[in-house]
Parts: structure tokens; C-alpha cells; sequence
């Protein structure tokens, strides 16, 4: 295990600035520790701004320094031949130094590596194993009561870096110390490809580095999740949750208001109705509109002229149709992670200290876990506690009072669960201490394909901002109005259709030959999202646009993917346990054949979009004469060379009644056979919902962390917690 830097280590940057006439070399003293651990040579081209600054900024400080312009720049003289490339550096270095201050003075103490000095001195009541995205909302809502001592283990650091606070910024933290960097083994069924699973490894976790996308899903797929034999978890009773959790903004409100705008966004209100029996108001998760490409627009009508309902409300009545999506994007323009929500210092401190009628939360940064402590009491496992490495790769023990509380998600609750001797069998170098065969087992994720197109010069998309003098104007916009393109979390807009509804002719075909398989929750919920982003998008974004010419990207998902994986764990090797993916995508054929048939959905959109002129856009790739529609062939292997996965993986240590014999938690999320010990995270999906995975995870850990309380306000009369009672 490779010990990481602390956040306050000095690097110097290194930065290297390529124009098309000269290059001009830096060495700026940066206090700021880069998110890869090393220095940076960036190469900024003609045309190729933007993606320049997604990398560049990063190594920025957040600020609210509003004292420059670009009318200023270029008002003064007192160096007359610097061009705006060296303004655009100029600018970026004086922005990291202006807020170094602020950062730490607000900087909470509770929150830092191990010490155990003091670490050791205290009692947890309950030790939460994940600080991502349902840690941070069990920390939050469990230590509401004065009395509690919650002990949060998080792997990363602090979310406050710009490359997660910034929206647009978001991709720019894969592939870095952010994240897990996780892989697939080679899967059989994708021409033997390894890809990329991009999970965030910071406080709030992967609402860190996602895109922010708001998105629930049909409320059908929860009343099906009560009918898996799982009491509690219908509709009905899962809104209550999700308003719990939302704090939505009420687009209507003006500047001014308690609750208004806090920015000078413009508004587009035919695409900002809701329906606000929906939606909660007071929560602590911010819920907004905010930025909207002009392209966007020629989406949402090409998708209506094409026959999609327009739907004002995802999050509504329906989940069926097509406008922008809403945002988990602060009124300030700031990213609304799990972590800045549930653990910000508006909520926690005052006057800089921790408040006195809420109770303590320790969260250590730089905590792996190594495995659950579990103990024979009268006969009965239960889970006391948990080993981990700090941050000097010293091996620490922490004993909990009430509960082990495992949110380390889809991969990595089944990997703990593993390492821990908990399983469908005895691992060959960890001590198997109990038998559960679902652990691992039944992982499901959306799979996604990408179609390019080319679009006119006058089409609104990212690469409008992409030239390198734009880069001051950019962050003038956003630091001082939270405007322009670095507020924009860049997939503004998706559609959600049914099968039947684009592909009635491919459905009637899979019915005649039998191989039709319908898994959706029911006549009301979507099999396919196309997701419209504003740029060149392939695989993670490591194939990037072959020009300076503006694009955008038609993303089809498969929301109900009828093939399934598993997570499992490497021997231990030099002391280290590899979590080994295997989501056994496309093993169905079925899937492979829905895929292609959004493809073709697909170029009927693109088709209206280029006659629409704010777009105008022609495919490029694949292109219509390398794959051609009607070559089901071609199809199925562009499928296969091209599909990229869209980071939703749940179901690993699914939910279930005690018949099921692959249920590793109940609906209580308590573990099988292990007292003491909860699952809350992805992983505990009965079944993956056709929606954005981080708003179903935030309302599940809500309504987890009022079960716990309500099972130790009084055990003995829940049936659910009779063994709680007896130790």
C-alpha cells in the first residue's frame, strides 16, 4: 500500500504553456497538494483551452476573490508585451494563493489521520466503515443526538478540492489519487476488455466526483423492492426519505429571497417546472437547476418531435420522457456532495467549533479497512468492531459500543465482507468465520454506448469557451456570478423511454422468438436513457474530439440489464487483497441486441437534431457507413468495442427475506447471523433502479439511520432487534 501525501504537503508546479507562436515556461510555488501526487506538464493548445483548464484547475484553492476582471487585465499596462496566455497563468497562480488562508481557517479538527494519542482515549458508539456517500449521511443524522460518538473511517481526504467542487471539473478527478481506480477482470462478452470503474475515494465518495445528475427513478421499482419481500422499502414510504433528504430550490424564488438563487444564472423556465408535492424544501442536500447549453434545447426537441413526451418533473408523477435533469449543484454554483450536505460546517460547527447540542463525529482520513472484528457472545456472532492501517501503515483496532456500520459501496462492502471471512465459502489465506453465499454475488450496473456527432460553429457546447484567451473570462464568470460553463455539470439533459414506445417492431420480434425479457418494475418505468452531453465523449474521456471543432455525444444506457456479476477477492499477497470486478456485462444476448436497437433510437434523434439549427450536428462516429443500421452484425460489435460503464453498480450484498437465499441483509439491513453489523450502500439494492444510483442511496441511508435509532430507542419490543436486547 502506497502511502499517500497529506493535503498540506508543498509541491512546486511545474507548468508548461504551448501556444501556436512561442512557449513560455513557469515554475509556480504552489501549496496546494496535486490530486495525482506529481507535478504537472500541461500542454495548452489553440482550440483546446477548456480541456487545459479542466486539468489545470485542480491545483486552484477555492476563493472569493472578485478584485480582477478581464476588462482590468487589459485596462493596465504595466507589462505591455505579456499576451493573454500568460495573463490566463498569472491569474490561476494568484487565485491559489489568495485562498490558501481560508482553506485553513476552515478546516474542522475533528478531521485528520489517525492519532492515537487522543483517538484511542474515546468510545464510538458506532464506527462507520466508508465515509462516502450514505457514510456522510449516517455520521450526520446518527450524532443529532448529543449523546452519540460516531467514528467515520474514510480511505481519501477532504472533498474541498476544486476538481469537486467546480461542476464541470468533475472527470477530471478520475484517474488520480481522488479515486479508487478501480478495473474489470477482462470480460468475456466485451471482446475481452478491462474497463475502467471510476469510484470516488474522498469524503462523500463517488457524490464527489459524479455528475450530478438528480435523478430517483419510477416509483414502480421501489413498490417492487416491498414485493421482493423487503416491508418498508414501497414508494410510499421511500418519498418520505427523499424529501427528507432534499433541500430542492424553488427556481421561482427571486434573488434576494432566504432561499433564492445565489448566482446570475439565466433562467429557461419552460424547462424548470416541477411538481412540488414531490419535493422537500428544508433537507440539507441542495437541489437545483443551473446551467443549460443552447444544444440542449435541440435535444429536448428532437426527442419531442420524435414522439417522446415532454416530461417538466423526472422526479415527479412520471419518470417517462425528456427535458433537463435537475442537479445536485448548491445555490452557489458549488458542487452539493454528500459530504458538503450532511458534514458542512454550517451544519456542524459554530464559531468554528463543534455545536454542543449535536453529538461528536471523528473522521479519519487515510483509513484502510482491513476487516469487521467478529466475537462469539452466548452463541451469537456479532460484529465489535474493525482493524485498519493509518496513515504511518501502522494496523489500529477500534471497538464500537452499539453497531459496525459498513458503507464502503458496491465493491468495496462486498471486499470487506470477504477480507473478514464473511462469504459464500472459505477464502484459501482468511479465516472463514461465517457463511452468507450472496456476498459478492448479483452485481448489476448501467452499460452505456456512445454516438458523436459533429455540430456547426454556432452550436452552443463546450467547445464554444475553447480557446485559451477564454480562460480568465471563464473564471471571472463563475467565482463572481457562478455562471458560464464551469457551473454546468456538462450532462444537462436526458431523455427516458420504453421499448415499446421507440422499438415496436424489434419488440414484437423478440416476443415472436420467445427471447423477449421485460425487467422493468412495470408499464410505467423506462428500459433506455439517452443522455445528451455537449462534447466528445468515449471511453472515460481518454479518446478525445480529433479537432477543435464542437461536438456533442447521444449516450444510450441500459437501465435494466438482464446480465449480472460479481465482486470477489484476490488471495493475499504482499500483505494486499485486489477487489477483482466482474460484472459479466452483455453475458445475455438480449442485452447486446436492446443496445443496438438504442443505437438506432439514437441516430433518429440525431437525424432531427441536425435539422434543428442551435445543433445541425452530422454523426461522425461510428458513422453511418462504417455501421451501418441494418447490419445487425456491425451493430452488436460496435456495442461491444465501444460500451463504457456509467458507474451504477449495486446489489452486491442485496436485501432479501431470510428465504432468499442469496439476501445477505434484511429490511432492516441488518447482516444475516451477524448481530450488530448493517450494511448502507448500493450494494443492499434488491435489484438495480432504472435511475441515477446516488439520490436512491442518500434516501436509503436517511431512512437507515432513523431504523437504528428506533431499534436501540427500544430493542426488545422490535422483532427485528431481539438479539440486541440479549447482550
Amino acid at each position: 500500500m502506497t502511502r499517500r501525501r497529506s493535503p498540506s504537503t508543498q509541491l512546486p508546479l511545474n507548468i508548461s504553456l504551448m501556444t501556436s507562436k512561442k512557449k513560455i515556461d513557469y515554475k509556480l510555488a504552489c501549496w496546494y497538494r496535486c490530486l495525482s501526487d506529481q507535478h504537472f506538464a500541461l500542454c495548452i493548445s489553440e482550440g483546446k483551452g477548456i480541456l487545459s483548464l479542466v486539468q489545470l484547475f485542480p491545483l486552484m484553492i477555492d476563493h472569493t476573490d472578485s478584485s480582477y476582471s478581464p476588462s482590468s487585465f487589459r485596462s493596465q499596462d504595466p507589462m505591455p508585451k505579456l499576451d493573454m496566455a500568460t495573463v490566463g497563468v498569472v491569474t490561476l497562480g494568484g487565485v491559489a494563493g489568495a485562498a490558501l488562508l481560508k482553506k485553513h481557517l476552515n478546516q474542522d479538527p475533528s478531521r485528520g489521520p489517525w492519532d492515537s494519542r487522543t483517538d484511542l482515549q474515546m468510545h464510538y458508539d458506532y464506527i462507520i466503515l466508508g465515509g462516502g456517500t450514505a457514510g456522510c449521511v449516517l455520521a450526520s443524522r446518527l450524532t443529532e443526538d448529543p449523546n452519540i460518538n460516531v467514528l467515520v473511517l474514510e480511505a481519501g481526504y477532504s472533498d474541498d478540492i476544486p476538481g469537486s467542487m467546480t461542476p464541470m471539473l468533475y472527470s477530471s478527478l478520475w484517474r488520480t489519487d481522488a479515486d479508487w481506480n478501480l478495473r474489470t477482470v477482462p470480460q468475456t462478452h466485451v471482446l475481452g476488455r478491462v474497463m475502467d470503474q471510476p469510484r470516488g475515494k474522498l469524503l462523500g465518495g463517488s457524490s464527489a466526483i459524479n455528475a450530478m445528475m438528480y435523478h430517483r427513478g419510477p416509483a414502480s421499482d421501489y413498490d417492487e423492492w416491498e414485493s421482493l419481500g423487503n416491508p418498508g422499502w414501497s414508494y410510499k414510504e421511500c418519498l418520505y426519505y427523499f424529501k427528507k433528504a432534499e433541500g430542492f430550490n424553488d427556481p421561482n424564488l427571486p434573488v434576494g429571497h432566504p432561499k433564492g438563487p445565489l448566482t446570475n444564472r439565466i433562467r429557461k423556465p419552460q424547462y424548470e417546472e416541477f411538481e412540488p408535492e414531490f419535493h422537500g424544501m428544508d433537507g440539507p442536500w441542495q437541489i437545483t437547476y443551473h446551467h443549460m447549453f443552447g444544444s440542449v434545447e435541440g435535444f429536448i426537441r428532437a426527442n419531442v418531435a420524435e414522439g417522446v413526451p415532454f416530461n417538466k418533473d423526472f422526479n415527479g408523477t412520471s419518470t417517462i420522457g425528456v427535458n433537463r435533469v435537475q442537479t445536485f449543484i448548491q445555490r452557489n454554483a458549488v458542487r452539493s456532495s454528500a459530504a458538503r450536505a450532511y458534514l458542512g460546517p454550517d451544519r456542524l460547527l459554530q464559531d468554528g467549533k463543534p455545536k454542543t447540542d449535536r453529538g461528536r463525529i471523528r473522521i479519519v482520513y487515510g483509513a484502510h479497512i482491513v476487516r469487521i472484528l467478529i466475537q462469539k457472545r452466548h452463541g451469537v456472532k456479532v460484529a465489535i468492531g474493525a482493524e485498519f492501517l493509518d496513515t504511518n501503515h501502522e494496523m489500529q483496532r477500534v471497538m464500537a459500543v452499539k453497531e459496525v456500520l459498513l458503507s464502503a459501496g458496491a465493491f468495496g462492502s462486498p471486499h470487506i465482507l470477504l477480507a473478514s471471512g464473511i462469504g459464500p465459502e472459505p477464502h484459501p489465506t482468511i479465516p472463514h468465520i461465517h457463511t452468507l453465499a450472496g456476498v459478492g454475488r448479483n452485481l448489476a450496473d448501467h452499460i452505456g454506448v456512445p454516438v458523436n456527432f459533429c455540430a456547426s460553429e454556432n452550436s452552443h457546447v463546450v467547445a464554444s469557451y475553447g480557446r485559451f484567451y477564454q480562460i480568465p473570462e471563464v473564471l471571472y464568470n463563475y467565482k463572481v456570478h457562478g455562471t458560464g460553463i464551469l457551473s454546468s455539470q456538462a450532462s444537462e439533459s436526458a431523455c427516458f423511454v420504453r421499448l415499446e414506445d421507440i422499438a415496436p417492431e424489434f419488440v414484437a420480434r423478440e416476443k415472436a422468438n420467445g427471447t423477449w425479457q421485460d425487467r422493468s418494475s412495470g408499464p410505467n418505468a423506462p428500459h433506455v436513457e439517452i443522455i445528451f452531453a455537449p462534447g466528445y465523449i468515449r471511453h472515460h474521456a481518454k479518446v478525445v474530439a480529433p479537432d477543435n471543432k464542437h461536438y456533442y455525444t447521444l449516450i444510450g444506457l441500459l437501465l435494466n440489464p438482464v446480465s449480472s456479476g460479481n465482486v470477489t477477492i484476490s488471495a493475499v499477497k504482499d500483505g494486499k487483497i485486489e477487489t477483482l470486478i466482474d460484472p459479466n456485462y452483455l453475458e445475455d444476448e438480449f442485452d447486446t441486441r436492446v443496445m443496438a436497437e438504442m443505437v438506432r433510437f439514437i441516430r433518429r434523434i440525431g437525424g432531427r437534431m441536425r435539422q434543428d439549427p442551435t445543433c445541425a450536428g452530422t454523426e461522425v462516429f461510428p458513422g453511418l457507413d462504417n455501421v451501418p443500421s441494418d447490419d445487425e452484425a456491425k451493430m452488436q460489435e460496435y456495442v461491444k468495442k465501444e460500451c463504457s460503464v456509467y458507474y451504477h453498480p449495486t446489489s452486491t450484498c442485496r436485501m432479501g427475506p431470510s428465504s432468499d437465499p442469496l439476501a445477505v441483509v434484511d429490511a432492516r439491513l441488518n447482516v444475516y447471523g451477524i448481530d450488530r453489523l448493517r450494511v448502507v450502500d448500493a450494494s443492499i439494492m434488491p435489484k438495480i433502479p432504472a435511475a441515477h444510483t446516488c439520490a436512491p442511496v442518500i434516501m436509503l441511508a436517511e431512512k437507515a439511520a432513523d431504523m437504528i435509532k428506533e431499534d436501540w430507542k427500544d430493542p426488545v419490543s422490535n422483532t427485528q432487534g431481539v438479539a440486541l436486547a440479549k447482550l
